[in-house]
């Protein structure tokens, strides 16, 4: 249920109670600009770009009255009293940047930051992702301008979390995604796709380092060998949670990497993994065994690295990503980029890019089954050197004239966007 009654800013642990209208007016400096970029609420997304510029409180409690405001988000309970303070004083010690921003939370809702009663640790508007998706890096040394691309294919449901046709009068669960543009007092600005979490809820981004992170499921843990979701009983980083850490604090490859070692990180509900990549032309995919009891590191400098659903490290020939054939039972859309990539001889294109990855974009509609269309929901192009990207949105399915019975997405164009400097964000 909602706190509306009382809102309040948060400062060394305590709480001064102001006013919800003092409370929407500080909001308001801290949201620099707030307005849909795609889509419309008549169709299969409303894409909003968010840019936010403040300390890390104040872009905390901007945060939350957004989610009050446009989602009725309010303090989640806690269903774990000393998982909640074990959790609260981890990040206190090792990400104090988001414990700011859970300040900020906190004073919007109300609540004392020290009140085990409540998780003020993220700001939910859905509880659980299960996605596809499909990931390229391209190195500086491959492509026709020379700088390294990050190529993202983000797939999911059009229906609910658990792939079901919404109820009427209701949106898909990630219907609502933002770009949320960030400049905090502590810690990298940012640029980031948000959805499930507006707090922390980075499924890819890029920071003004130039270090670019994006995630994936790993079906083939799911399949092959189960999983041991905790819930929100986790204490660490969940796996939305570390993407922003790694956005928030690293500058580069080898800083993350460290960082993802250093850090205790759970699986909410479903395993992933992850690929990151710098303006220095270096990229690798992140990995935990099925016991998560050990990590990899994956590597293929100086050509494509691709990600798909499964276990890169399972398929590893002779300590090397695996080629086409030795996973073409496992994944045929890992197959398909690797063959179509393997073939190119000449530098390759923007266009080209564009054109390979959309060879396995997600159009999937179960037949009989009663469950909601899957598509590719968004593609993005990353250019970590130039501290840009590009985004197409799936907006939704019309007629395909060439084929009775079919349909063919409709995307927005690619909507360019790119991080500034902070002086320059008024």
């Amino acid at each position: 249920m909602c706190t509306r009654t009382r809102t309040a800013a948060v400062f060394l642990g305590l709480v001064v109670v102001a006013s919800p209208a003092r409370a929407q007016e500080a909001a308001n400096k801290t949201v620099r600009l707030d307005k849909v970029v795609a889509g419309s609420p008549k169709e299969a997304l409303e894409v909003r770009h968010l840019v936010l510029k403040g300390t890390n409180v104040e872009i905390g409690r901007a945060l939350a009255v957004i989610a009050m405001e446009r989602f009725d988000v309010g303090p989640e309970a806690a269903s774990d009293k000393l998982r909640v303070r074990a959790q609260r004083r981890y990040f206190e010690k090792n990400y104090p940047i988001l414990f700011d921003r859970m300040r900020g939370v906190a004073g919007a809702f109300g609540k004392r930051l020290d009140d085990d009663a409540w998780n003020l640790s993220n700001l939910s508007y859905v509880q659980q992702i299960r996605a596809g998706c499909s990931v390229i890096y391209f190195p500086p040394e491959i492509t026709a301008d020379k700088a390294g691309i990050l190529s993202r294919d983000y797939d999911f449901s059009t229906g609910t979390i658990m792939g079901e046709k919404p109820p009427a009068g209701r949106a898909g669960d990630t219907s609502r995604p933002y770009v949320v543009e960030m400049y905090p007092d502590r810690g990298y600005p940012s640029i980031a796709m948000y959805s499930y979490d507006l707090l922390s809820g980075v499924l890819d981004g890029m920071n003004s380092e130039g270090l670019t992170v994006s995630l994936m499921a790993d079906d083939e843990l799911i399949s092959k060998y189960g999983f041991e979701p905790t819930g929100d009983t986790g204490v660490g980083l969940g796996v939305l949670q570390t993407q922003r850490l790694l956005l928030d604090t690293c500058a580069s490859v080898e800083e993350a990497k460290e960082a993802l070692l250093t850090t205790k990180q759970y699986y909410e509900f479903i395993p992933v993994h992850y690929l990151i990549a710098d303006r220095h032309g270096k990229a690798f995919v992140w990995e935990y065994s099925q016991a998560h009891n050990k990590e990899y590191i994956i590597e293929n400098p100086g050509k494509p690295l691709v990600a798909t659903n499964f276990s890169l490290h399972r398929h590893l020939e002779d300590g090397k990503v695996p080629s086409a054939a030795k996973v073409k039972t496992v994944c045929s859309r890992y197959c398909l980029l690797a063959d179509r990539l393997g073939a190119q001889k000449e530098p390759l294109t923007v266009d080209f890019i564009k054109e390979t990855h959309k060879q396995v974009d997600a159009h999937f509609t179960p037949k009989g089954t009663g469950r909601a269309p899957t598509r590719t929901l968004w593609h993005a192009l990353y250019v970590p050197e130039k501290r840009s990207v590009q985004i197409s949105f799936y907006l939704r399915d019309e007629p395909e004239p060439a084929k009775e019975g079919a349909t063919r997405d409709v995307r927005s164009e690619y909507l360019h966007f790119a991080l500034r400097d902070p002086k320059d964000v008024k």
